[in-house]
C-alpha cells in the first residue's frame, strides 16, 4: 500500500526563466517501509519534487497541477497551518548541505530541540536528553558535548548525523533525503547511507532519496525513477532498472558512471620533472608563537613525469589538498625540498616565483566561488596572460583557441560566470589555468560536484588536454573511482602521511594498506555496476 503519491504532479517556473515547468507531470508511487530513489542531473525536477512533497517551494514556483497524496490525503490543499503540524512529524527532511541548512550562531542542541519542542510538550531538560540520546543513535560519540558545540566545530559526516537526528526526532513517517553524500568522503557516504538504511528498517519508514549517482542507487534503493527535464523516464525495480535499462538516458547515466577500471598505458621511463622530498606543513593553533600545532603535511616524497596523472587520494583532512598549495606555493612548507625542472623552489621569495607561476597552474574544486563574478570570461581568462607581460590583444586572440579546447563556444567569452552551468564553469577554471600555457596541472578535485555526465565528459577533457599539451598533472580526489580511470600512479594519504603508493593498477588490484582497502570497500554500487 501507498504511503505517498504523487499524480500528474506539475510544477510552474517563473515566466523568465529558460522552461515552463520544474516538474511535468509526474507519478510516483512510495509504499510505507520502502526505499525510492530518485536519480537525475541538476535540473532534472528531482529536488522540486522532493520540495513539493514538504510543502516548501521557492518563491516564484508553484504547483499547478495534479495531487501530492499522503496517505490518502492532497497535501496541496491543506492549510499552511496543517502542512506545518505534519513537517517534522509525519514528514521530514534532510538537505543536502548541512553547513547551510544549520544555523551557524546557533548551538547544536538548541538546533535538534527547536523542533521537539515546538511538537511536544516537554521541558528544556527533557528535550535536550532526548537530543544526546539521538545523536548517540546516529552513531556520533559524547553527544552532550556535541550539543554544545557549533556547526562549524564538526566535520562533514558529523554534520550530516546531526541533521539526520534532527529529521527523525519526531518519528516521520516519510523521510526526504535531498542529494545527503554528494559532498562526504567516500567512507563517511558509505557509512551514511549505511545509518539510513539501518534506521528504516528499524523503524520501518519510507524514504524518499534523492541523488544523481547510480551507485548510491544499488547500495539503497528497493526502486528507482529516473528523471529528465521535469519527467520520469523510467521507473522500476532497482535491479530490474540497473541490469537492463530502458531509456537511452538511463543507459547513459549508468555508462557514465566511473568503472574503477585502469586502461591507460605505463608510461616510459623519464627524468621526474618535479620531485617532493620530505615535505611537511604544520598550522598553528593561536597564531605562530603558539605551542600547539597540527601537522596537516607529514613528510611527504613525490615524483612527476612529463605526460603523467598522479593522483593523491584520501578522505577530507588527510593532507591531500594542503599538499597541493605547497606544492603551487600558495602555502609555504616549513620542511622539505620541491625540484622543479632542477631548482628547489620550496623557499623562494614572491618575487623569484614569479616567473615560475605560469608553468605550475591549478584548477580549484568549486569554479564558482574561484571565478570572479563580476568579471566576464574573456577577462577572467586573460587576466594571467597579462599580468606576465602579454598584450591584451594578443591574450584575447589565444582565448578563442583555449576556450573551443575546452570545449566551449568563443562567442560566450562576455557572459558572466553565473550564466554558466557547473560543468561549463569547471571548463572556464581549466581555461584560465591553460592559458598560461603551463607544465604542471594541479586539479583539486574537479569533479566532486558534478554530474556524473558532465564529470564523465570533464575527465575526458583534463585527460585529452594532458595528451594533447604533454602536461604533467597532480589529481587530487577522495573518489577511488575517479582516480582509477585518469591516473597513472596514484598516492593513498591519511592523516598528512602517505599509506601507500605505486601504479593505480597495482593499488586498486592488491593494496597493500587496511585504509586502502577501506577505500575501496566504500566505493558505491561496488560489485553492482
Amino acid at each position: 500500500m501507498s504511503l505517498v503519491s504523487t499524480r500528474d504532479l506539475t510544477v510552474t517556473l517563473p515566466p523568465d526563466t529558460d522552461r515552463a515547468h520544474a516538474v511535468d507531470g509526474v507519478s510516483l508511487e512510495i509504499a510505507k517501509n520502502e526505499i525510492v530513489c530518485i536519480v537525475g542531473e541538476s535540473g532534472s525536477g528531482k529536488s522540486i519534487t522532493a520540495h513539493a512533497v514538504m510543502g516548501l517551494l521557492p518563491r516564484g514556483v508553484r504547483a499547478t497541477g495534479g495531487e501530492i497524496l499522503f496517505d490518502g490525503v492532497d497535501l496541496l490543499k491543506e492549510a499552511p497551518d496543517a502542512m506545518r503540524k505534519r513537517r517534522g512529524r509525519d514528514i521530514a527532511m534532510i538537505f543536502q548541505d548541512p553547513m547551510a541548512a544549520l544555523n551557524p550562531v546557533v548551538a547544536i542542541g538548541k538546533q535538534v530541540t527547536e523542533q521537539i519542542r515546538a511538537h511536544c510538550a516537554v521541558t528544556e531538560r527533557v528535550a535536550l536528553a532526548q537530543a544526546a540520546d539521538l545523536l548517540g543513535q546516529m552513531g556520533l560519540k559524547d553527544a552532550s558535548g556535541l550539543l554544545k558545540a557549533y556547526p562549524h566545530q564538526l566535520s562533514g559526516g558529523q554534520r550530516q548525523r546531526v541533521m539526520i537526528a534532527m529529521a527523525l526526532s519526531l518519528l516521520p513517517r516519510l523521510l526526504i533525503a535531498d542529494e545527503p553524500t554528494t559532498a562526504l568522503d567516500v567512507t563517511t557516504q558509505a557509512q551514511i547511507l549505511k545509518l539510513i538504511k539501518r534506521i528504516q528498517a528499524e523503524r520501518e519508514m519510507s524514504v524518499l532519496f534523492i541523488t544523481h549517482d547510480f551507485g548510491v542507487v544499488a547500495d539503497i534503493a528497493d526502486r528507482v525513477a529516473v528523471m529528465r527535464h521535469g519527467r520520469v523516464l523510467e521507473s522500476g525495480a532497482t535491479a530490474q532498472v540497473l541490469r537492463e535499462p530502458a531509456h537511452s538516458y538511463t543507459r547513459a547515466l549508468i555508462a557514465a558512471v566511473p568503472s574503477g577500471d585502469n586502461l591507460l598505458a605505463p608510461l616510459p621511463d623519464a627524468a621526474p620533472l618535479m620531485a617532493v622530498t620530505g615535505l611537511t606543513k604544520r598550522f598553528r593553533r593561536g597564531g605562530f608563537f603558539a605551542r600547539n600545532a597540527v601537522t596537516a603535511v607529514d613528510n611527504v616524497s613525490l615524483t612527476l613525469k612529463r605526460g603523467e596523472t598522479l593522483g593523491i587520494v584520501g578522505e577530507s583532512g588527510s593532507g591531500k589538498s594542503t599538499l597541493a598549495r605547497c606544492v603551487i606555493r600558495l602555502l609555504d612548507p616549513e620542511e622539505g625540498e620541491i625540484l622543479f625542472d632542477g631548482a628547489d623552489i620550496a623557499h623562494l621569495s614572491p618575487r623569484g616565483l614569479k616567473p615560475l607561476r605560469r608553468r605550475i597552474q591549478m584548477v580549484f574544486q568549486d569554479p564558482f566561488s574561484s571565478l570572479n563574478p563580476r568579471q566576464t570570461v574573456a577577462d577572467i581568462i586573460t587576466a594571467g596572460p597579462r599580468a606576465h607581460g602579454e598584450s591584451a590583444k594578443a591574450a584575447l586572440a589565444r582565448a578563442a583557441d583555449i576556450l573551443r579546447l575546452v570545449g566551449l563556444n568563443p562567442e560566450t567569452m562576455h557572459r558572466l560566470p553565473h550564466e554558466f552551468s557547473g560543468g561549463q564553469r569547471q571548463r572556464i577554471g581549466l581555461a584560465r589555468a591553460l592559458m598560461l600555457k603551463p607544465d604542471i596541472l594541479i586539479a583539486d578535485e574537479p569533479v566532486s560536484a558534478l554530474d556524473v555526465t558532465v564529470q564523465a565528459q570533464v575527465l575526458k577533457l583534463l585527460d585529452d588536454v594532458r595528451r594533447q599539451m604533454n602536461l604533467a598533472m597532480l589529481f587530487i580526489t577522495h573518489d577511488m573511482r575517479v582516480a582509477a580511470q585518469v591516473c597513472h600512479r596514484v598516492m593513498v594519504m591519511r592523516h598528512g602521511q602517505v599509506v601507500e603508493a605505486g601504479p593505480t593498477r597495482d593499488v586498486f588490484a592488491a593494496p597493500s594498506s587496511d585504509y586502502t582497502r577501506a577505500l575501496l570497500a566504500a566505493i558505491p554500487g561496488r560489485g553492482t555496476l
